[in-house]
């Protein structure tokens, strides 16, 4: 099928105003979206990185409380920005925090984590029973 790109401009439009309309209701978090997330399961582990360009790994906190996976930091402004006025800013700043499920039984004390070139890694290693199992099939 053919789509045409003005629709997908109008799309992306019209989701980017849907997302601020709610993000300015109490309770919600203007920043809910960010970081990005990209969840991967390789039958071992669940691995979500996120995406976190300009942080340090003393500024991001990671909990993780009844299968929630909890990301959360503050985006500062660089010095330098400190005195410029703004022509255009697409990236967040301010407090964030981004909480995921975790669909699969974790084994909590041997998650690690790691955070390389602005891209944050959480290795959580699934639990004896989440693993998949083989079964054998007996002929009779």
């Amino acid at each position: 099928m053919f789509w045409n790109t003005d629709i997908l401009h109008e799309m992306n439009r019209l989701r980017r105003e849907m997302n601020n309309l709610f993000s300015s209701y109490p309770g919600s978090s203007t920043n809910a979206t960010y970081p990005l997330l990209n969840v991967y399961d390789d039958s071992e582990h669940v691995i979500v990185t996120a995406e976190l360009p300009g942080m340090t790994k003393d500024k991001i906190s990671i909990t993780f409380v009844d299968n929630a996976l909890t990301i959360s930091g503050n985006l500062e402004l660089c010095d330098e920005s400190r005195t410029m006025s703004v022509i255009r800013q697409e990236r967040s700043r301010g407090k964030f925090e981004k909480t995921i499920r975790i669909p699969s039984k974790i084994t909590a004390e041997k998650i690690d984590a790691s955070f390389t070139n602005g891209v944050l890694s959480i290795k959580l290693p699934k639990a004896e029973e989440a693993k998949p199992k083989t079964i054998t099939v007996n002929a009779r």
